[in-house]
């Protein structure tokens, strides 16, 4: 697990400025900004992965969840996925093999339908009729997993440049006028 840690001025005087509101207030602006920060880092997060390892956004967000734990004022973005079957990815059959969008053309495989009604793209290994193995697509946790600076970055950009705009904005909303 990798934690992002920022030394910035800007952040230090809002603490003091919101250290002197009362107790209410400031849970209720920092709960709220928090839940929005959730929302922003899953999409971002969402949204590189995608454009990593060429997936559609919908798919990639399918396999993430995001949580906000008020008690830690922590954000947790959780990825899980395996390696995904090229069949789920929208493979289709052609003369020459099985083509999938975004990932390209598989010569001489093939799209089979096992026993227990799960479809996938087949290849066979050798010149021989068995054995046969499934070909699989990415897998994105792996790709955050092996590649942990990039996604590091899209959250210290999302922070820097916009949790103190959004606690200000939360904390303007709950003040009366």
């Amino acid at each position: 697990m990798s934690d992002v840690r920022f030394d910035a001025s800007e952040i230090e005087q809002l603490g003091r400025a919101i250290a002197n509101l009362p107790g209410e207030i400031k849970g209720k602006a920092m709960a709220r900004a928090m839940s929005r920060m959730r929302d922003m880092a899953r999409t971002r997060i969402v949204r590189r992965s995608a454009e990593r390892v060429d997936m559609t956004p919908g798919k990639i967000r399918q396999l993430t969840t995001a949580y906000f734990n008020a008690g830690s004022a922590t954000i947790e973005v959780v990825e899980k996925s395996g390696w995904i079957p090229l069949y789920q990815l929208g493979a289709r059959q052609t003369r020459s093999g099985v083509s999938v969008r975004l990932r390209g053309s598989y010569r001489s495989a093939f799209i089979a339908e096992m026993k227990s009604g799960h479809r996938g793209v087949m290849k066979r290994e050798g010149k021989g009729r068995l054995p046969i193995r499934e070909l699989f697509g990415p897998n994105p946790a792996h790709d955050v997993t092996n590649n942990p600076e990039v996604f590091l970055k899209v959250l210290a950009e999302l922070i820097e440049d916009h949790l103190a705009p959004r606690i200000l904005h939360e904390l303007d909303r709950l003040l009366p006028r």
